[in-house]
């Protein structure tokens, strides 16, 4: 059996929350904090990643500058440079991946019951007598919806039959059964009959709370559709008046949508307040002129991405308690990130691949060292204790654009023996 993160763990804690607060809308905001505790790791592992990237992007622009023309050795001395440093440049998206999951479930929580309506699509192919052997009939249909009842339980429903193919003329009766849990003896859904590319139900009646008879007299496609509703969609929840009412485009000018115009406001402002805290925001994203052409479009982009998903909201419909899921998570989601750079560590291993440094650190002439130059570019270093550190180079770029290579050696001078 597959393993359902909305039903066998969103749907239960936010039950447990709602029971506890006897409020669906706290239940939202708990659910949203318990799950962006959970991600914490996650986060902070991709905030500091993307943090130390903006940080090494200007010594990455002078690899880039200094082997333009060797594509397969830039690669190479990137390569080694992240190596030195200790980081991936998959370090910021791989911790997005794991979330994903995690969200989509959290999401899909909130866009169906108990909050809104969940449609359960069966498809009906009608043919005519002609090509009757090809009717056929699958047992219950491929989706399905959680349920959550008054009392509390839970259901996961699917429709019986699935899809099918008739001969024109014939009658199908449709219901709903639970695949896990229980249905409640005063369970009805919402019975509706589309046919293919048209947005009005045909007018049929309904057999009873449990069944849909439906007569196909016409060739071509149809949809039969059973609406799960959601308890909780006519729930108010502060300034919300329906945590489940859904509004879009000039609707949303109404006064009794006002609340869901303010939220999707407030979406856009606490999402452009997250990336700016973030590495991908102006804050952290380094300075202009230490960037790529391609990081300063990416830039550009997220800079404008707050205003452009929040034009997008006027036009999708989403229930109100989508909303207020998305602003209770962007503004943890601010707080975590402002936490995660106010604690990390600023400063980089700088190592450069062109050069190799002993062990030994050559002695301090402070404290009674001396430095000899020969005419050849060989400095020699000498310390009271008698140890002499040479350093060899030549001043010359090697011809290919890079740095000389500098090799320093170290020797011990041999204490001469008394008479």
């Amino acid at each position: 059996m597959n393993f359902d993160l909305t039903y066998s763990f969103m749907i239960p804690v936010l039950q447990f929350f709602a029971k506890q607060t006897h409020s669906y809308g706290w239940s939202i905001v708990l659910l949203t904090v318990l799950v962006r505790v959970i991600c914490w790791p996650l986060v902070a592992k991709q905030t500091r990643s993307m943090q130390a990237m903006s940080k090494l992007q200007p010594k990455l622009k002078e690899l880039q500058e200094q082997y333009k023309d060797d594509k397969e050795l830039l690669a190479q001395k990137q390569i080694e440079f992240y190596k030195n440093n200790k980081m991936n440049p998959m370090g910021g998206c791989l911790p997005m991946l794991i979330q994903l999951p995690i969200l989509f479930a959290l999401f899909g929580t909130f866009t169906g019951p108990p909050f809104g309506t969940k449609q359960v699509d069966v498809k009906i192919m009608v043919v005519d007598q002609k090509q009757s052997t090809e009717a056929k009939k699958n047992e219950v249909s491929g989706g399905n919806s959680p349920y959550v009842s008054r009392e509390g339980t839970t259901a996961k429903v699917v429709v019986f039959p699935g899809d099918m193919t008739v001969v024109k003329g014939d009658t199908v009766d449709f219901g709903v059964r639970a695949v896990q849990g229980e249905l409640p003896p005063n369970f009805h859904a919402q019975w509706r009959v589309f046919p293919k590319g048209e947005r009005e139900p045909l007018k049929l009646k309904e057999l009873d709370a449990d069944g849909y008879r439906v007569p196909f007299n016409e060739l071509g496609e149809f949809h039969v559709t059973a609406g799960i509703p959601g308890i909780a969609r006519d729930e108010p929840f502060g300034f919300i008046h329906s945590l489940g009412k859904v509004a879009k485009g000039a609707d949303l000018l109404k006064p009794a949508n006002y609340d869901s115009t303010a939220l999707i406001l407030l979406f856009g402002l606490t999402m452009f307040l997250s990336t700016k805290f973030s590495g991908a925001g102006p804050m952290g994203g380094g300075k202009p002129e230490d960037m790529t052409e391609q990081q300063k479009v990416q830039q550009d982009t997220m800079k404008v991405m707050p205003l452009t998903v929040t034009a997008m909201f006027f036009f999708i419909p989403l229930p109100t308690g989508v909303y207020l899921y998305m602003v209770v998570s962007n503004i943890l989601q601010t707080m975590q990130t402002f936490l995660v750079m106010k604690t990390m560590k600023t400063e980089l291993v700088d190592v450069s691949s062109d050069s190799t440094v002993s062990s030994k650190s050559p002695p301090d002439v402070s404290k009674g060292g001396t430095i000899d130059v020969s005419s050849d570019g060989t400095v020699t270093m000498f310390n009271k204790e008698g140890n002499t550190y040479s350093a060899s180079g030549d001043d010359k770029s090697n011809g290919n654009g890079s740095q000389p290579d500098v090799t320093i050696n170290t020797k011990k001078k041999k204490k001469k023996k008394r008479s």
